[in-house]
C-alpha cells in the first residue's frame, strides 16, 4: 500500500495530502529561499500533481521570479502565514511542498542541492546531486 502524507500550516487550516514518495527532494540555499523560509535553506519535496489527493483550506498566492528565471507561485495560509506549497512555471505538472510542513521525521533526505555556493559556511550539506 502506498503511504499518504499530509503537510499543513501551523494552524492546520491549509492542508495538502500526497500519495507516495516525492520524485525528488530539493534543498535550496539561494538567498530568496533563505529569506522566504527564515532559515539557512529550504527543503521541498517535488510531487507529480496526480500524487496530490487532497488540497484543502484557504490560501493566499504570491507570485515572483526565481533565481533561475522561472515564475514561482507560493501558496500560504492567510491565517498563520506559513507557506505550504509552491509551483514553478518550468516544472509543469509538479507541486512542490515544503518538507517541514509534513512534520515527519521519516520524510526522505534531500536528493538534489541547489546553489551550494550560497550555503552558510556552518551548514553541512548531504551527499546529493548538485544542481547549480
Amino acid at each position: 500500500m502506498t503511504k499518504a502524507r499530509t503537510a499543513s500550516c501551523t494552524c492546520g487550516q491549509f492542508r495538502v495530502t500526497v500519495e507516495g514518495d516525492p520524485l525528488r527532494v530539493n534543498l535550496c540555499n539561494c538567498l530568496d529561499c533563505q529569506k522566504r523560509s527564515g532559515s539557512a535553506f529550504q527543503l521541498a519535496g517535488v510531487f507529480e500533481d496526480a500524487q496530490v489527493i487532497a488540497n484543502e483550506g484557504e490560501r493566499t498566492v504570491y507570485t515572483r521570479g526565481s533565481d533561475r528565471g522561472a515564475e514561482m507561485s507560493l501558496e500560504f495560509c492567510p491565517v498563520c502565514g506559513v507557506s505550504v506549497l509552491f509551483r514553478i512555471s518550468d516544472l509543469e505538472g509538479k507541486t512542490l511542498i515544503h518538507g517541514g510542513c509534513f512534520a515527519d521525521p521519516d520524510f526522505p533526505a534531500p536528493t538534489h542541492i541547489w546553489y551550494p555556493q550560497r550555503a552558510h559556511p556552518w551548514v553541512v550539506l548531504p551527499d546529493a546531486k548538485i544542481m547549480r
